[in-house]
C-alpha cells in the first residue's frame, strides 16, 4: 500500500497531468486546491494512526475515542475536504469526459482525469489493488481469535471491571454507540477511554496485538506471494511514472485553497 508521502506525490502527478491534458484544449485550470490535494496523504496518515484503535494515553485524555482534528475520520475535516473550487462548464466536460469533443478535438475516453490515471499506470502489470486492504482485514480478524490475544483481552476485561466498566474488549469500548452522538468527546467518553488505555498498558495489550497481527500478516503474505509481487511491480512502475510526470511539469502558480478531490492512489 502507498505510504502517505507516496500518495501525496501520486496525487500531485495526477493533477499535473490533468492540467497538461486540459491545456491541449486551450483550457487553463489551476487544479485541486491545497486542501483537496492533501486529501489522499491525510487519508493514508489517518488509516495508519487508527489501525490499532485508541492506544495512546494522550489521545485518550484529549479526544476520547474521537479522531484527532487533523484526521480525515473527523467528520468536520470531511466536510472541509468535500468543498470544491469552481470549475467552469468548459473545463468540467473535458476533465470528466461528459463531451466527446471540444474545440474540434476529441476528448479522451472518460476525460482528462481518466487519461491521467491511465498514464500513471502505463506499463504496470494487472494487479488487484484492493488485495492489501482485504488481507489486512483478514489478519486483524484472525488476530482477535488468537489465544495469545484472547488471554490478554481477558486480563484487560478484569482490569476495566475493577474500574467499574463493563466491556468485552477494547473494540467494544471504542464502539460504544454513545460516543457517536456528539461531535466532540464527552467527559464520560474521555473517562472511559483513559481507563481503557491504562488497562491496555497494564496487560501489554498493544505489544501482543502487534506481534500476533504481524504473524497473521506474514502467513497471508506467504500464501499470496504471487499476487503481492504483481502489486509490488505495479507500485514500482507507478513510482517511475509519477516521477516522470512531476519532472515534466514547469513550476506554476500555487494551487487554490480548495479543489476537486484526489487521493484515489
Amino acid at each position: 500500500m502507498p505510504s502517505p508521502e507516496e500518495q501525496g506525490r501520486s496525487d500531485r502527478a495526477q493533477a499535473a497531468l490533468e492540467r497538461a491534458c486540459l491545456a491541449r484544449f486551450g483550457l487553463r485550470w489551476e487544479g485541486p486546491g491545497r486542501t483537496a490535494l492533501e486529501t489522499g496523504r491525510r487519508m493514508a496518515l489517518s488509516r495508519q494512526a487508527a489501525r490499532f484503535g485508541v492506544t495512546d494515553p494522550e489521545h485518550a485524555e484529549r479526544y476520547g475515542y474521537h479522531a484527532p482534528p487533523w484526521s480525515t475520520y473527523d467528520p468536520r475535516v470531511g466536510e472541509l475536504l468535500d468543498q470544491h473550487q469552481h470549475v467552469t462548464p468548459d473545463v468540467r466536460k473535458v476533465l470528466y469526459g461528459t463531451a466527446t469533443e471540444a474545440g474540434g478535438r476529441p476528448v479522451p475516453r472518460n476525460g482528462c482525469r481518466a487519461e491521467a490515471a491511465r498514464r500513471l499506470a502505463r506499463g504496470a502489470p494487472p494487479a488487484d489493488r484492493n488485495l492489501p486492504g482485504r488481507l489486512a482485514e483478514q489478519a486483524a480478524a484472525a488476530a482477535l481469535e488468537d489465544p495469545r490475544l484472547s488471554a490478554v483481552v481477558g486480563a484487560w476485561r478484569s482490569c476495566v471491571t475493577g474500574a467499574g466498566l463493563r466491556y468485552a474488549s477494547p473494540q467494544d469500548a471504542a464502539g460504544d454507540p454513545r460516543w457517536k452522538r456528539d461531535r466532540t468527546p464527552t467527559e464520560e467518553e474521555v473517562s472511559v477511554a483513559v481507563a481503557d488505555v491504562r488497562c491496555q498498558n497494564e496487560v501489554r495489550y498493544l505489544p501482543t496485538l502487534v506481534t500476533v497481527t504481524a504473524g497473521k500478516q506474514r502467513e497471508l503474505i506467504s500464501r499470496h506471494a504471487l499476487e503481492l509481487g504483481r502489486l509490488e511491480r505495479l507500485k514500482d512502475v507507478r513510482a517511475e511514472n509519477v516521477a516522470e510526470a512531476l519532472a515534466a511539469q514547469p513550476s506554476g502558480p500555487e494551487p487554490a485553497q480548495e479543489g476537486e478531490g484526489h487521493g484515489s492512489g
